[in-house]
């Protein structure tokens, strides 16, 4: 249970949250502006370049096209530099500690600049990520080019396959790129962010001693945030409460969750005053105890909003007390099935 130390904490990483969902929509923006580029370069080359539909020429074509994605896609890590960041939210950090009263040093900047670029996001660092995108563009790209050769296509139709057509209700291929693009901005931000504040963490051993993962307690919460929600960790990984392996955030694409700190207590700090009572954490209902799991908050809500949100075949396992939300997850923390949970 948080104490009212950690509760102001957790209060500071959410307000955190905030902030840095209004840094995420500036990088999104940047980011759309060099897709916007490509777009805009993709379908001059297919207008300039695709007169004839000569293999030869096509592959031509083809190769050209995938050397300026490859191009444009590389610029876009070069400007996603989250040193900066990685930095401002050590600090960030540290100053949350101050304002309690508690006094707390920065990681060493090689600390800082490792996990830059060691940040991992569903086991693969950011940079994979993008040259897997890039790939991913490149390739569908040269297959809706093949497609509407192999059709007797026009070159203008060709061109709606890969740009879309809002009027005529044709998405194109470069959507699905930068809906893939704004979702891995957000997601490499939270990386960083949370790896820099875990990194801080460790750096104040004296005054920390373990973390919690915190999920939004909202109707868009993953089965996987779910299940870790209020898990409690050492700094070394070793479970507090709950036997969940350790899972720092983003633990998927568009994740929300973070890990606050688990301060010592003014006891185990030395300090002889009374611990103080505990707050309110923020919830799609409004402020609620800080106390309150996740468990507790579902038990709270409609059965229609549990449905909703777990599924109505685990909402009626857990709501019957078959399973408990870890229960979800199996021991590498992948989702069960739901023939897999009944067997529980």
């Amino acid at each position: 249970m948080p104490d009212f130390k950690d509760t102001i904490l957790q209060d500071s990483a959410i307000s955190n949250q905030i902030s840095l969902l209004r840094f995420t929509s500036g990088e999104q923006k940047r980011v759309l502006a060099i897709l916007t580029k490509l777009q805009k370069d993709l379908r001059l080359k297919l207008l300039g370049d695709l007169t004839d539909f000569s293999k030869a020429r096509t592959n031509k074509l083809l190769k050209a096209a995938t050397a300026v994605i490859d191009h444009e896609y590389k610029t876009v890590q070069q400007d996603l530099d989250f040193t900066d960041l990685a930095k401002q939210q050590a600090d960030t950090t540290v100053k949350s500690f101050a304002a309690i009263g508690l006094d707390a040093s920065l990681p060493t900047e090689a600390v800082l600049k490792a996990l830059v670029n060691d940040s991992l996001i569903e086991g693969a660092p950011s940079a994979a990520w993008w040259a897997k995108q890039s790939d991913d563009t490149a390739f569908k790209f040269k297959a809706q080019v093949r497609q509407g050769i192999a059709g007797n296509e026009t070159v203008q139709q060709i061109v709606r396959r890969i740009v879309g057509s809002p009027r005529l209700g044709t998405p194109g291929i470069m959507a699905t790129s930068r809906r893939g693009a704004s979702a891995l901005v957000h997601t490499s931000i939270q990386s960083v962010a949370n790896d820099a504040r875990l990194a801080t963490f460790q750096a104040n051993s004296d005054i920390v001693k373990g973390v919690r993962f915190l999920a939004t307690l909202d109707s868009h919460t993953s089965l996987t945030c779910i299940a870790h929600s209020g898990a409690e960790w050492d700094l070394s990984g070793k479970p507090i409460s709950g036997n969940l392996p350790f899972a720092s955030p983003p633990l998927h694409f568009n994740c929300r969750s973070v890990l606050t700190p688990i301060t010592r207590t003014y006891k185990e700090l030395g300090i002889d005053i009374p611990e103080a009572p505990e707050g309110t954490r923020a919830s799609d209902e409004g402020q609620i105890p800080a106390s309150t799991t996740m468990s507790g908050f579902l038990k709270s809500k409609p059965r229609s909003y549990v449905d909703d949100l777990l599924g109505p075949g685990r909402a009626k396992l857990f709501l019957d007390g078959k399973i408990t939300l870890p229960q979800l997850l199996d021991f590498a923390g992948n989702p069960l099935t739901l023939d897999q949970l009944k067997a529980i």
